[in-house]
Formats: C-alpha cells, sequence, structure tokens
C-alpha cells in the first residue's frame, strides 16, 4: 500500500491491484472513447505521473460527452476504480439556495477538485452527502472522477451526427435562418394561390359561380359536415379525432367512410354526376382552401380527378361526395335520408 496525498486528500492506494483491475479493459470502441485514446497518446508527463502513481491506465474509461462544439473542442469526463481507501479527506460543505441567493450566488467555498493539467479529479466519498459513485464497484475500490473542459476533437473523421453539441446559431447564421423563413413563407404563399388559381381556372371554364371561403368559413364547414353526416348511434367525438383533430397531419373527412363510420353509394362517380349540384360548397382536404358555387352541373368527377384531395357537399347537407389522394381509398358518395 501507498499513501498519496492532494491537497487535503490523504489516500492509502494498492497500485498493483488497481493495475490487475485495468488489465484486460476493452472499452467501447465508439468515437468519444476513441479520441479520448488518442490524446492518452500524447498525453504530457504531467498527467500520465498522476495515473501512474494510482496505477490507473488511463485509456481504459467509458467516455461521457456534451459533444463537439465549433471550435473542435470535446468537453468529456468518465470515471477510473482506485484499490484503496481515503485517510484523510475535506469536510463537505452543503450551501442551500437561499445562502447562495444571499450571497449574490457567489460560491465561495473550498474547491475539494484536484486539477491536473486539463483533467479535473474529483474524488468521490462514501461518506458524503452529494456523491456520485457506480454501484457494481468491486469491494475495496473507490472512485475518482474527472472532466476535461478543453479536450479537442483529435480523429481525423468527423463527429457523427449525435457527437455535435448544439449551439445558438451566431447573429449572421440567425439572419440567414430568417431569410429563409421569410423565403420559404412567400414561397408557401404563392404556391397557395397558385393552386387557389387552379380552382378558379375550372370554375370559369365551365361557368360556375362561386365566391371564396376563408379560413375560419372552412373550420365552420368542416365542423357542420361531420355534424350532418356523423351516425346518430356513433361518439362524434371519435369521428372529430380522425377527420378534424389539428393534432395530427393525417385527418380527412373521408376517413368518416374509410373508418366505416359511414357506407358510400356503389357506383360513387356515378351517383354524384347525377345529383343536383346548383348550390354546393368545395374544398380541399390538404389545403385551406375552399368555395362557395351555384350551378356547378358541368363539374363532373372526372374533372374533379385533375385536385388532390377534395370534399364536395350541398349547401344543405344532403349530399357529399369525396375525391381521395389515396388509389385505395375512395371515391366516396352519401346522401342524407
Amino acid at each position: 500500500m501507498k499513501t498519496l496525498k492532494y491537497g487535503e486528500w490523504e489516500i492509502s492506494v494498492d497500485i498493483e491491484k488497481t493495475r490487475e483491475y485495468y488489465i484486460g479493459y476493452i472499452p467501447n470502441v465508439n468515437q468519444a472513447n476513441r479520441n479520448f485514446a488518442e490524446y492518452c497518446k500524447m498525453m504530457p508527463t504531467e498527467e500520465r505521473n498522476f495515473f501512474e502513481l494510482f496505477g490507473i491506465t488511463p485509456e481504459c474509461c467509458e467516455i461521457e460527452h456534451i459533444g463537439v462544439n465549433r471550435k473542435k473542442e470535446f468537453p468529456c469526463g468518465g470515471y477510473y476504480l482506485i484499490c484503496g481507501r481515503y485517510l484523510k479527506y475535506p469536510a463537505e460543505e452543503l450551501i442551500t439556495v437561499e445562502e447562495l441567493a444571499e450571497n449574490d450566488f457567489k460560491d465561495d467555498r473550498e474547491d475539494p477538485r484536484i486539477n491536473v493539467g486539463i483533467f479535473e479529479f474529483d474524488f468521490q466519498c462514501e461518506d458524503y452527502i452529494i456523491k456520485n459513485i457506480p454501484e457494481d464497484i468491486p469491494e475495496g475500490f473507490i472512485c475518482v472522477r474527472f472532466w476535461c473542459e478543453n479536450m479537442r476533437w483529435l480523429l481525423d473523421e468527423k463527429p457523427n451526427d449525435d457527437m455535435i453539441m448544439y449551439e445558438p446559431p451566431r447573429f449572421w447564421e440567425l439572419r440567414k435562418i430568417l431569410k429563409e423563413k421569410r423565403e420559404a413563407k412567400k414561397q408557401q404563399t404563392l404556391d397557395l394561390e397558385e393552386r387557389k388559381q387552379g380552382f378558379r381556372t375550372v370554375f370559369k371554364e365551365l361557368g360556375i359561380k362561386y365566391s371564396e371561403l376563408n379560413e375560419k368559413e372552412i373550420e365552420n364547414y368542416k365542423r357542420n359536415w361531420v355534424t350532418s353526416f356523423s351516425p346518430k348511434d356513433v361518439d362524434k367525438k371519435e369521428i372529430e379525432k380522425l377527420c378534424l383533430s389539428k393534432k395530427k397531419f393525417t385527418t380527412f373527412l373521408w376517413h368518416i367512410f374509410s373508418f366505416e363510420f359511414l357506407s358510400s353509394e356503389v357506383n360513387p362517380k356515378e351517383s354524384y354526376n347525377n345529383t343536383n349540384k346548383s348550390d354546393c360548397v368545395i374544398i380541399s382536404n390538404v389545403d385551406k382552401i375552399g368555395f362557395s358555387i351555384t350551378n356547378a352541373e358541368r363539374l363532373t368527377a372526372d374533372i374533379l380527378d385533375e385536385f388532390i384531395d377534395i370534399t364536395v357537399s350541398a349547401t344543405d347537407f344532403s349530399w357529399t361526395y369525396c375525391k381521395t389522394h389515396e388509389s385505395m381509398c375512395g371515391p366516396y358518395y352519401y346522401e342524407n335520408n
């Protein structure tokens, strides 16, 4: 046994047993461990001497990290086990949040950690209230944790995506992000207007009179549609989740058919073509687009196939027709008796 002293720490160490513990230890081959092993190859003498005094093989460690930052810095840490016991150790100084606040959040306590090179060693004492000791360490061993704030990324390979540290964008990057968002929003507005124009062009060609619905009117129409076509013996809330929920991206009015709450006519296109379309509403199920239309007799099912996903209904909800974007679903037609 050998007695080592660092600051107020006095430790009795069995160097040979510690060395034996690390014989045959094979660390994980992930990037973090391999990068740390690269550093161990070029470790300065001061740091290597510390490990040799305790009998520790430094690369035999599972590295914990918070990622690689823009400066190729790789703050990381881990722990080692040492065969030995504490002979003396500094008293644990606890402080409450209230006491810290009274001191303007300045922590004036003595730091029990030991700094060696880029390593900050923190001996874990079983008698301390605040400690971080693994549960399955061998009997007769103590734990020392370390942190390296200034470790560098040394591997030739680039860090994997899960190794990259998240950092807030710098001001010029923020400008770029905001500009891209503005341009994307502008493009979305242009794309929406182009799709609306597609409806207007069809209406004009067919001599159909129309008025455009705003977002609130479209929302109200959808709710009234669900109320009008929901069977009396079914919980309407269940249908609303499938057809109207804003928490999902896959809500369509025609789910009332695909989930078999309603049964479609056998020949939906034919039934739609033969129905009275003097006053009806047409909405897109994939965009916030809706129109109230009149004199739509020439708006056939084949013409509606040009649109991605639409629902057409009589203004009084006496019938409805759904053309879906799914080849296995629809079209659907239903009449309210």
